[in-house]
């Protein structure tokens, strides 16, 4: 072993074992507040027993990875909890990685590897059975994949196939994260100038990034065509596209009126937990089922026209909702610190979360400033940021964009997948340009573009 890989060995040592002591406090807290078994959503774990009695009628409602990892995790909290927390210290390495690579300084690499791992909005899911820890192990591991092949001397194939298989597992653990095949395609197939569409190489790429892809996810739509009749990969999506749409349901024409009378009545609104957010309740859907004499995937089905014509027809209305929405990804207030101090407490466990958001949100204002200033440098070949953190830049703004048009409520958890590489991001980026001023004379470090300013 080399002298270089010693010191390598020693930092991801120290990276792993800080990560793990500071899992082990926080598991320490867990055990003495509640037992992390079956805290989350129980739709994962309703299709997990359905997976394992082979009661497959019922499923479609989620998609299938999360329900099959809890199966693998045998349905037992703990196991759940100690997977989600080495996929934690996964994502930690992973950023570590790419950090190493883009600043060559082993002790901050390390440092920026522990705050993208030990980010509160980050480490408060992997006690819980929801699907924020799995995704965001996905899409952190989709970038350093990608990341990884372009800096692999020749033409290696098995990174668009990974990249590809990857892309398919995150969008079929989060069906938002779909949005994100397109852009993981042109990032792995060198498609422009266009004339690259027809080289082997590209074509290789193509094929084999496309290949996972349309396996597994047009794989379950279809067993979902054939189970219920809705070709899609989730049949909550009329739920969800309501959700965006709620506010102005009165709009409805009179052939909705059944379901929009239903929906009004059972909508809530809430000032304080989601911007006014408004949903309905598994009593909303039941009466819809009875008046309508509907199954719930026909319910659903209908549920998509309704918001998909309010949309159509109110675009002044939808941008408006969707700015909101857009908003909340990008780290709107949550109730526990607008209602902050609650009760006249105001001791060091009160405060550490709304602060921790705090900062969580002003690193956040960061980035997306740089991935607007992202776009123009784009648009005019200008070299100032790495074609790595264009990806990041390039996923995290559409998925915002998607996202605000398509579900709304509590948008800032969408964000969380995505938190790692933005901290990621903003520390390496910042890093060296405050390295490249305090030289003075040494800007091998930045991209040509900036040098020149």
């Amino acid at each position: 072993m080399t002298e270089t890989q010693n010191k390598r060995t020693k930092l991801v040592m120290v990276l792993l074992g800080v990560g793990f002591l500071a899992r082990l406090l926080y598991t320490t807290r867990i055990v003495l507040s509640f037992y992390p078994s079956f805290m989350g959503d129980f739709t994962y774990l309703d299709d997990a027993r359905r997976i394992l009695s082979l009661d497959f009628h019922e499923l479609g409602d989620r998609t299938p990875v999360y329900p099959l990892f809890l199966v693998l995790c045998g349905l037992n909290g703990w196991a759940v909890y100690v997977v989600q927390s080495l996929m934690g210290l996964a994502v930690s390495y992973m950023i570590f990685d790419m950090a190493l690579r883009r600043t060559r300084h082993g002790p901050l690499s390390v440092f920026i590897g522990l705050v993208c791992s030990l980010l509160l909005n980050v480490l408060v899911y992997e006690p819980e059975i929801v699907t924020e820890t799995l995704a965001t192990f996905l899409v952190v591991t989709s970038v350093w994949l990608i990341a990884r092949g372009e800096s692999s001397a020749g033409n290696n194939f098995g990174y668009p196939l990974g990249a590809g298989l990857i892309a398919a597992l995150a969008g079929l653990t989060r069906p938002l994260l779909l949005c994100l095949v397109p852009v993981y395609y042109c990032f792995v197939a060198p498609v422009w100038p266009y004339v690259n569409m027809f080289k082997r190489d590209c074509i290789k790429k193509t094929l084999l990034f496309a290949m996972p892809v349309t396996v597994l996810v047009l794989g379950w739509c279809e067993f979902n065509y054939l189970n219920n009749g809705f070709f899609s990969p989730t049949t909550r999506a009329g739920q969800q596209l309501m959700d965006q749409v709620a506010p102005y349901v009165e709009l409805a024409p009179d052939r909705f009126a059944v379901l929009s009378d239903i929906w009004l009545k059972y909508r809530v609104h809430d000032q304080s937990e989601d911007y006014n957010a408004t949903w309905y309740s598994e009593e909303a859907e039941t009466e819809m089922e009875m008046r309508t004499g509907k199954s719930r995937v026909q319910v659903m089905h209908d549920l998509t026209d309704l918001a998909l014509y309010l949309e159509i027809h109110h675009p002044v209305l939808c941008i408006r909702r969707a700015e909101q929405g857009w908003i909340h990804f990008w780290g709107g207030a949550g109730g526990d610190e607008i209602n902050w101090p609650r009760d006249g407490e105001v001791g060091l466990t009160r405060l550490a979360r709304p602060v921790a958001k705090f900062l969580i949100r002003e690193v956040m204002a960061v980035f997306l400033i740089l991935a607007l200033l992202s776009l123009p440098c784009a648009l005019f070949h200008r070299m100032v940021f790495t074609r790595i953190e264009y990806l990041i830049f390039a996923i995290a703004l559409w998925t915002s964009i998607f996202a605000a048009f398509t579900e709304y409520g509590d948008n800032f958890r969408f964000s969380v997948p995505f938190l790692p590489l933005i901290f990621y991001t903003v520390l390496t980026w910042g890093w060296t340009c405050i390295t490249t001023v305090a030289s003075g004379s040494c800007t091998r470090s930045l991209p040509p573009d900036l040098r020149r300013l």
